[in-house]
């Protein structure tokens, strides 16, 4: 079964639930994880998403955007762990939260800008994660 972003969404999103990130193929991981960058940085930008649990799978989101040739996007997050994190992103939502707190205004004022970038969807990720879907 060829799998199609964002209608699959729902489907990958219950099994997650169900067995866990571990337990999804590596293109049900690349649904997901795109689906939850898109989302919570949509709703309140790379902070956000770094400080909720969709940041537990950034490493997966990295990998995904880079396998499916987002290089734009790829950059983007890249820069906002740089900011967020000087390069070390925390394994854990705590890690990540009390990293986010230190110099917090700066940071914000960083990533605001990357979030900026972000809205301008120089990359339609729907496209190229569905081709990529259907190559693979």
């Amino acid at each position: 079964m060829v799998l199609k972003y964002p209608d699959s969404f729902e489907m990958v999103s219950v099994k997650c639930d169900q067995i866990g990130i571990n337990g999804l193929s590596d293109q049900e991981k690349m649904i997901y994880t795109i689906w939850w960058l898109e989302a919570e940085v949509n709703n309140g930008g790379f902070h956000q998403y770094f400080w909720n649990s969709a940041g537990d799978q950034t490493e997966i989101a990295l990998e995904s955007l880079t396998r499916i040739g987002a290089a734009i996007t790829a950059t983007l997050l890249k820069q906002a762990i740089e900011i967020a994190f000087h390069g070390s992103l925390p394994k854990t939502s705590d890690g990540r939260q009390n990293q986010l707190e230190i110099d917090e205004d700066s940071k914000m004022e960083k990533l605001e800008d990357l979030d900026s970038e972000f809205y301008q969807y120089e990359e339609d990720l729907t496209d190229m994660l569905n081709q990529y879907l259907a190559k693979s």
